[in-house]
């Protein structure tokens, strides 16, 4: 009889604590997950969080709840969550961009678009090594990065019990505490009701008033990257799937590579340069990567190591879409075709070699 009684206030305490956990969990909402697919709160809009939320939930959920709000979607990682979207008035924008976002994000997202019936005119997408080096399955593991269900297929039970059936990191246990004894908390995320991330707005303001942006360390040593054959193949196979739904869906599709830091540039450049050939060979696009009066110039035009400033989304916009009334230097931003890809390329490997003899002991 006692140890039946045992086993009775054991089960009991273990369903509390695990009761406890989850409605902390819940209540913390560290990666917006409730917010995104679990509260009763129909409208989504501008969001204030302590935290980084998960994009890749909110995100297509924002879209879903608002199916004829929006046309035209940006797509991209990270980088080109700085492109202000209000400011592309050839379309009622949504910057759809999140953290590590790759094509294995962006194109089942599409196509979940299409199968629900959201009318499309333009899509936009942002490349850059990432697409090319990392596999987007691991992704799937990090709570900030796992995608949607209605993507993905997943339950909602399963992401309910992958984020709150699970011991909460110190960091949230110090945020919850917090909020729950209603202290001040730093909204260290905000993200405007069109997806443009503002939290880099408080440093934009310092920039603007001091003049600098990061310490800038210059590389010393030529110390190129290649992507895995498989994971390039992917990419490239998604390339020309968009291209495939572009036409069948009668929605323009644009191509751009974001415009790498030269330090980070430089690593990636000869593995881009084979790339960019193979998708000259499947679309046109613009490039804004190589080493160019932007790309070489980082204490003006960037901040947060790899992150572009909103000025050069601006950029990216007028040279595009031709909105805006952003200065836009010559040498930022090629259209590149199947008939001038391979110039470009040979002309970009010459800059290439000529910085590396200048700069890197002629590596």
């Amino acid at each position: 009889m006692k140890s039946i009684l045992w086993l009775k206030v054991m089960f009991i305490l273990t369903a509390l604590f695990l009761a406890v956990v989850t409605g902390f969990n819940f209540y913390v909402d560290t990666y917006g997950v409730r917010l995104s697919l679990f509260s009763a709160k129909k409208e989504l809009g501008r969001i204030e969080a302590v935290e980084s939320i998960n994009q890749h939930i909110f995100n297509p959920e924002y879209i879903f709840r608002n199916p004829n709000r929006f046309d035209s979607f940006i797509f991209g990682s990270s980088r080109a969550m700085l492109i202000d979207p209000k400011k592309i008035t050839t379309g009622n924008y949504y910057n759809m961009s999140y953290t590590l976002g790759m094509l294995q994000h962006h194109v089942p997202i599409l196509r979940t678009f299409i199968k629900r019936g959201i009318k499309i005119k333009t899509v936009i997408i942002a490349l850059d090594e990432i697409c090319f080096e990392r596999d987007a399955a691991k992704h799937e593991y990090h709570l900030i990065r796992i995608m949607h269900p209605s993507v993905t297929g997943r339950s909602l039970f399963d992401i309910f019990f992958t984020y709150y059936f699970r011991f909460p990191q110190r960091f949230e246990l110090s945020n919850g505490l917090k909020k729950l004894f209603n202290k001040q908390q730093e909204k260290k995320f905000l993200l405007s009701e069109r997806g443009l991330i503002l939290s880099f707005l408080k440093r934009e303001k310092l920039i603007e008033q001091y003049g600098i942006t990061f310490i800038e360390t210059e590389i010393t040593r030529y110390s190129p990257k290649f992507f895995k054959e498989e994971i390039e193949n992917e990419a490239l196979s998604l390339i020309k799937e968009l291209t495939v739904m572009a036409k069948k869906n009668d929605f323009e599709l644009i191509i751009f590579f974001n415009p790498l830091y030269k330090n980070q540039y430089i690593e990636y450049a000869e593995a881009l340069f084979s790339i960019k050939r193979k998708i000259a060979s499947l679309t046109d696009y613009y490039d804004f990567s190589g080493l160019n009066s932007v790309t070489l110039d980082n204490l003006k035009y960037y901040d947060k190591d790899s992150h572009y400033r909103y000025l050069v989304g601006d950029m990216i916009i007028k040279k595009i879409t031709g909105c805006g009334d952003a200065r836009v230097p010559d040498d930022f931003g090629v259209l590149v075709t199947s008939k001038n890809a391979a110039g470009h390329i040979r002309k970009q490997k010459k800059e290439l070699e000529e910085y590396k003899k200048r700069f890197l002991g002629g590596e």
